[in-house]
């Protein structure tokens, strides 16, 4: 048995004995029991419980005997009545009690009975305290901290003043979920010496004796009382707490409102997400060497892209660090976010030489690649995103025929860059209910904000539509869903890539708002070579007799068109167990002009004949 226990159980002895016993002098033998177990603690070295209590809540020699009483009774599993409690109150202090219902923190009191807080109990005893509902009791210690380093300081000059002046004061941090604060709070704790006593504004009832229980804990650990509200209003709470205590702290969400009445002032600091250059620290310190097992595609700068709360970032490095170290590491960790409703996926890494575009289309496709990558050092270190802190989002949009390269050209964009891309689910977007377009656009790019992703809305003109006049309501509420639309790509601070068909479509306002306009034609022959050349697998057998140059100048067809005609020829030659000849890819040709309703020249026929 530890020393600390053998103190404890005389301790409770001497309380029980006071109870049970029928000495005169009972009153002087429990104060002397009291003193004897403390100076031996002291001349010891020994942690008492007992002494640190007697300390911080600074009590004197009529408390002791009382509490001692109560914690020897209870420990024999029996408790007193109010009416004992009172006789007792009355041996002790030698008068009788003010108010039975005013008693100190440490005590429980009902109509039947007087019980030790279990706080206190669990202090003596060496224990984790017995909490109200919705506490909790963090034992802080320093860690590593990014992007702190400014709120900590400030926080220890807050925490100075609060103990000089005595004012009724509250420290808030607010932030996205995710963003960190409860680490934070724990941390400013920290730096403080002292625990954390959180409070759970959802769950917690807020009833006296549950702050009793609150107050003594701050008492007994030197801990800071902070309340993380939630979604309910418990303004009542707030006013309980700032009666409890004159300091304490307040956890909340972003854009939630905090009423306090005018005596208390409120401090509010607000966790911004990390920059890229931090992000990239907290990448190389918590990967480290294992940063050279990520794919080839996936460098420490594309993980620094991730537009995630502080919090957040941090775990998703260590999810990626536990998955590189069990040597599992999927590509679908790093590809933000994973399942949606409004957001899919598009895999493939598609490469500038597999793009078949003119020359200046294709140079300026590599331009943008060029400025997006220049972005940061432009935002950042050259000013001007605290200059122009609206608007700098970037979008491109690629207009021409079906079939010439816009989603292959999204793809290469992705690639080049190091983005994951992700297609907006038009279907899921556009509601016929009136608002609940606006809220599944908000939705898209909240998602999107966490991934630093490029979006695709392809056939963009399915949305992005001309804004007309106003003659209904129907069409103000449309234009109103452009126009927020617009509105969101613009704060958007990844890249929108928007594929039409229908230039037409799109006013003036619209394409002045947009950043690159890229002009997508169809193939001239040259190009079409090049496709059906490019076109098949080395794996795939096709016939000498293949001749791209023929193909390419009798066929006026997109390379969607290629691509299609070479499955449907592959697929043919496939079922006759052929390589593919010359008669199975017109045969692909022949079904796509059906599928667009064209007709065929009479040389185009005269070919056609030569081969089918």
């Amino acid at each position: 048995m530890k020393y600390t226990e053998i103190l404890n159980r005389r301790l409770k002895k001497a309380g029980r004995e006071y109870r049970t016993g029928n000495h005169s002098d009972k009153k002087e033998r429990l104060w002397n029991a009291i003193q004897e177990i403390m100076e031996e603690a002291e001349g010891t070295g020994s942690f008492l419980p007992w002494t640190q209590a007697v300390q911080k809540l600074k009590l004197n020699e009529q408390q002791q005997m009382l509490i001692a009483v109560l914690w020897g009774t209870e420990t024999y599993g029996d408790r007193l009545s109010v009416e004992e409690f009172r006789r007792l109150w009355i041996q002790i202090y030698e008068e009788e009690p003010e108010n039975m219902k005013a008693l100190p923190v440490w005590y429980y009191f009902n109509e039947e009975y007087v019980e030790l807080c279990p706080v206190l109990s669990g202090w003596l005893e060496g224990t984790m305290p017995v909490l109200p509902s919705g506490v909790q009791l963090r034992l802080t210690e320093e860690k590593k901290t990014y992007g702190l380093e400014e709120l900590l300081a400030e926080s220890h000059r807050i925490f100075s003043l609060a103990e000089q002046t005595g004012d009724p004061m509250i420290l808030c941090l607010t932030g996205a979920a995710g963003s960190g604060r409860e680490y934070a709070m724990e941390q400013i704790c920290a730096g403080q010496n002292l625990a954390l006593l959180l409070i759970d504004g959802e769950t917690f009832r807020g009833t006296e004796r549950e702050l009793n229980a609150c107050i003594l804990s701050a008492m007994l650990y030197e801990a800071y009382p902070c309340v993380w509200l939630g979604k309910t209003e418990r303004w009542e709470l707030l006013e309980k707490m700032r009666e409890s205590f004159s300091f304490h702290g307040v956890i909340r969400e972003e854009g939630r409102a905090l009423a306090e009445r005018p005596e208390a002032s409120v401090i509010t600091r607000k966790l911004e997400q990390p920059d890229r250059k931090l992000k990239q620290q907290m990448a190389e310190e918590v990967l480290g060497d294992l940063a050279d097992r990520l794919p080839e595609d996936i460098s420490l700068a594309h993980l620094a892209g991730r537009q995630l709360p502080m919090g957040d970032y941090l775990r998703y490095l260590k999810t990626i660090r536990t998955e590189l170290l069990a040597d599992s590491f999927h590509e679908q960790t790093w590809n933000l976010p994973s399942d949606s409703l409004h957001l899919q996926l598009l895999t493939g890494n598609r490469r500038f030489s597999e793009l078949k575009l003119p020359k200046p289309q294709y140079e300026q496709l590599r331009r943008i690649c060029r400025m997006v990558e220049a972005r940061e050092e432009v935002m950042e270190q050259w000013g001007f995103g605290r200059k122009f802190s609206y608007g700098n989002g970037i979008s491109v949009l690629f207009y021409g025929a079906p079939g010439t390269g816009k989603t292959m050209a999204a793809q290469v964009l992705a690639t080049e860059l190091g983005r994951p891309l992700y297609r907006v689910d038009l279907s899921q977007l556009i509601s016929k209910y009136i608002g609940e377009t606006q809220k599944n656009i908000g939705k898209v790019f909240d998602e999107a904000d966490r991934c630093d992703c490029i979006l695709l809305f392809d056939e963009a003109d399915a949305i992005f539509t001309r804004r007309s006049d106003v003659s209904d309501a129907q069409d103000r509420y449309s234009n109103a869903e452009t126009a927020y639309l617009l509105q969101r790509i613009e704060q958007y601070a990844g890249i929108s890539v928007l594929a039409t068909n229908l230039l037409q479509n799109f006013d003036e306002a619209f394409r002045r708002r947009i950043s690159y306009m890229v002009h997508f034609p169809m193939p001239d022959a040259s190009l079409r070579k090049e496709l059906w050349e490019e076109i098949f697998p080395v794996d795939t057998p096709v016939d000498p007799e293949v001749d791209t140059c023929m193909l390419a100048q009798a066929f006026e067809i997109s390379g969607a068109a290629i691509k299609n005609a070479a499955m449907h020829g592959a697929l043919e030659a496939a079922s006759e167990h052929s390589p593919v000849k010359m008669k199975h890819l017109l045969s692909g040709i022949q079904n796509e002009y059906s599928k667009q309703g064209r007709n065929f020249s009479a040389a185009q026929k005269e070919l056609l004949e030569a081969f089918l």
